[in-house]
């Protein structure tokens, strides 16, 4: 008698599509370290306080709590090299549908870094950071 199988679940049910994961781009002026001479910390300050403003103003989207529960797997990303291409990055990328925050040190008046608000890295996002040559910081 031949041996009859269930079919596979995996084989019966329509291919997932796969979900980008929630990242969260901090774009830190480079030239503030490489010519203005900012030390390491100052500059993670910076980036802290740009993170907390835009979660803060964030915090009840949806892509917002989904980052913040999964603790464990936060990502964040790049550098911008200076001011020019900060601006350019913020000015590409529609605050209505991308939220973000300009974090400027007072009282100089120094524009510093940008947060972008939890998201799966939607083509606008790209497109504007990869347009300003926004990259991974490295500290050579």
């Amino acid at each position: 008698m031949a041996e009859t199988r269930a079919p596979s679940a995996s084989k019966d049910l329509p291919p997932q599509p796969t979900v980008e994961p929630l990242v969260m781009q901090i774009v830190v002026r480079r030239d503030l370290f490489d010519k203005e001479r900012w030390g390491v910390g100052p500059l993670m300050a910076q980036a802290a306080h740009a993170a907390t403003a835009v979660l803060h103003e964030t915090r009840e989207r949806s892509e917002t709590i989904e980052y913040l529960a999964d603790l464990r797997n936060m990502r964040k990303t790049p550098d911008a090299s200076t001011l020019e291409k900060l601006s350019s990055a913020l000015s590409g990328i529609a605050p209505s549908s991308v939220p973000h925050h300009l974090w400027t040190e007072q009282p100089e008046n120094v524009p510093t870094c940008l947060a972008i608000a939890p998201n799966r890295r939607e083509k606008p996002i790209r497109k504007a950071l990869d347009k300003n040559s926004c990259r991974l910081w490295r500290s050579d």
